[in-house]
C-alpha cells in the first residue's frame, strides 16, 4: 500500500515558496479579472482596480518575505509579469463573441 511517511512530508503545503504562491495567486486573479471584466472591445474600470489591488498586494507580499527571494525567484516572478502581459494582449487580441 502506501508507505506511512509520504503524508508527513508536507503537512499543509507548509514548504511551498511564497514565491511561487504568489505567482500563482497572480494569475488566477488576472485571467478571472480577464474573463468578468475585460470582456468584447471594452475593458472595465474594475478590471485596473483589480489589477492595482493585486500590484499593492504583490508589493506587501514581497516586503513581508524579502528574504525568500533570491535571484531565481525574482527572475521567476518577472517572467511571470512578462507571460501575464503577454497573455493580456493574446486574449485581447483573438476574436471575441459578444
Amino acid at each position: 500500500m502506501v508507505p506511512g511517511g509520504i503524508f508527513k512530508r508536507r503537512p499543509n503545503h507548509n514548504n511551498t515558496p511564497e514565491s511561487i504562491t504568489l505567482i500563482i495567486a497572480n494569475f488566477i486573479v488576472f485571467i478571472v479579472a480577464m474573463q468578468l471584466f475585460a470582456n468584447c472591445t471594452k475593458i472595465n474600470t474594475f478590471f485596473w482596480v483589480v489589477l492595482g489591488a493585486l500590484g499593492v498586494y504583490n508589493f506587501f507580499s514581497i516586503r513581508k518575505y524579502r528574504e525568500d527571494y533570491g535571484k531565481p525567484q525574482v527572475i521567476a516572478y518577472i517572467v511571470s509579469l512578462i507571460a501575464l502581459i503577454l497573455l493580456f494582449v493574446l486574449l485581447r487580441s483573438r476574436p471575441q463573441s459578444c
